[in-house]
């Protein structure tokens, strides 16, 4: 959940009462469950109906009302605006359509609030298999140069994945939409 922890720290996020989050790639359904007892509203999105299934399952009938559900790939999915997009270990399986996701995300970030994602690096064991996209630093730059308070952290380490034991390259992104004008 570590970057879960990052999202609630910039956000701060444990007074979530009211705001929305959109959670891309939710999985099981962890970091959703973490957000809506913070009292967040989330939107929860997957490309599999799996996930949703088990997401749902593990929710306590008081939260439902917390909760939507979208099943479908992020570029393809009509995202609301939220006062935190939050993508951990999802958006590098966009491929193909990883600016179109990352514009996606971007675009569901309203005025004041925040993107934080997670991006693989070049190195990463898995840059080379036909779903995975990765980045650098500069396109990274490129992407958010209309976000302020911007911050990319880069890490490199071996560790363990669900596949097994492999080397990790990744970028953790924080960046704040600015407030509108006057």
């Amino acid at each position: 959940m570590k970057f879960l922890d990052l999202a609630l720290e910039v956000t701060d996020g444990l007074r979530g009462r009211g705001r929305l989050a959109i959670d891309l790639g939710c999985g099981s359904g962890n970091e959703t469950l973490v957000l809506i007892e913070h009292g967040w509203n989330v939107l929860a999105v997957d490309a599999e109906p799996r996930a949703i299934e088990i997401l749902s399952s593990r929710l306590h009938p008081d939260q439902e009302p917390q909760l939507e559900t979208r099943i479908g790939r992020f570029h393809e999915t009509d995202l609301p605006v939220a006062d935190l997009v939050f993508a951990s270990l999802s958006l590098p399986f966009a491929g193909e359509h990883l600016e179109a996701a990352i514009d996606a995300a971007r675009g569901a970030v309203k005025p004041g609030g925040w993107f934080v994602g997670v991006l693989f690096g070049h190195s990463d064991d898995w840059a080379d298999e036909p779903d995975v996209a990765t980045v650098d630093y500069r396109s990274i730059e490129q992407a958010f140069v209309d976000f302020e308070r911007l911050q990319i952290n880069e890490e490199e380490f071996n560790g363990p994945s669900g596949a097994g034991p492999k080397h990790w390259h990744w970028y953790i992104v924080s960046a704040r939409r600015p407030e509108s004008g006057p």
